[in-house]
């Protein structure tokens, strides 16, 4: 596959709070320097925190450490693939990757890419102010109608299968996320990539996206907004439009020319706004060295 990624890999595991062992990436800056802050990756549903690594270097070279945190049933994950117990259970499991991570009495930003974004806005509670900012990266907050309809009818398909079973595909057809090399080099050829899910994780998604939802409109907290325009997955005038009411102050949009995942189609732009975003925050310049 298409790895590029020069900023060594760790590979971490924490074990949760009913026993399942997570296994999660973690990438950290050069060791000659202090760290700057944490930002702590949350992938899509197909997706796993691999496919940021070509974000990896130019944040990690800002001092930054970088968490991909997995949802358990996903990514290197072979246990019970596709499924989750609660939706508590997703938040308890993220809450323990970030708490085991994070880089204290430095700034934490969460980074939520598509349905990241929706478990990045569950966590913002229970952290409370050990999360200092917010990133939805073409947020699935809002479906497009191509991604919705498709949700519909794949749940129809899959009507009368156990709760447990991964028999519902995913919405987002893989030439949605780029139409760049990326997508025959490393998509197309990820095995890790989460094909089905199960009823029950079906209906935990819903559950935390109205959640996620209520908690968007409540937001007092900084956020950056970055959208494609070219992304056939997310249906940006409605990310606009919900977050019109909130402070704009605190409100940072910005655009690029990308499908929906620009970390393949525009990695430059992704990073360099989540440095600038880190800094704002008060996340220092890295130390000679680092």
């Amino acid at each position: 596959m298409l790895l590029d990624c020069r900023t060594p890999l760790a590979l971490e595991r924490v074990v949760a709070a009913d026993g399942h062992v997570l296994t999660y990436r973690v990438w950290r800056p050069n060791p000659a320097g202090a760290p700057t802050g944490t930002v702590v990756l949350l992938n899509g549903i197909m997706s796993h925190s691999a496919w940021f690594f070509p974000l990896v270097d130019a944040l990690t070279d800002a001092g930054l450490v970088v968490v991909g945190a997995d949802r358990r049933g996903s990514g290197l994950d072979d246990i019970d693939r596709g499924d989750a117990p609660t939706a508590k259970t997703l938040i308890d499991d993220a809450i323990a990757v970030i708490e085991a991570e994070r880089v204290p009495d430095r700034p934490l930003v969460l980074v939520g890419w598509c349905w990241g974004s929706v478990l990045a806005l569950n966590l913002l509670r229970p952290l409370g102010s050990r999360c200092n900012g917010l990133v939805m990266v073409a947020p699935g907050l809002f479906p497009s109608t191509a991604v919705a309809s498709a949700a519909v009818a794949h749940e129809a398909a899959a009507a009368g299968a156990p709760p447990d079973q991964p028999a519902i595909l995913t919405p987002i057809v893989e030439t949605m996320f780029t139409r760049g090399p990326y997508l025959e080099g490393f998509i197309r050829q990820d095995p890790r990539r989460l094909m089905r899910i199960t009823p029950r994780f079906r209906a935990l998604m819903g559950n935390l996206s109205m959640i996620a939802l209520t908690r968007l409109g409540r937001l007092d907290l900084e956020l950056l907004v970055l959208l494609a325009t070219g992304d056939e997955a997310t249906d940006n005038a409605a990310v606009l439009g919900a977050l019109a009411p909130l402070d704009p102050a605190r409100v940072e949009v910005r655009e690029t020319a990308s499908g929906h995942a620009m970390q393949f189609d525009a990695p430059a732009f992704v990073t360099d706004a989540i440095v600038a975003f880190a800094r704002r925050l008060g996340a220092p310049e890295p130390s000679l060295g680092a």
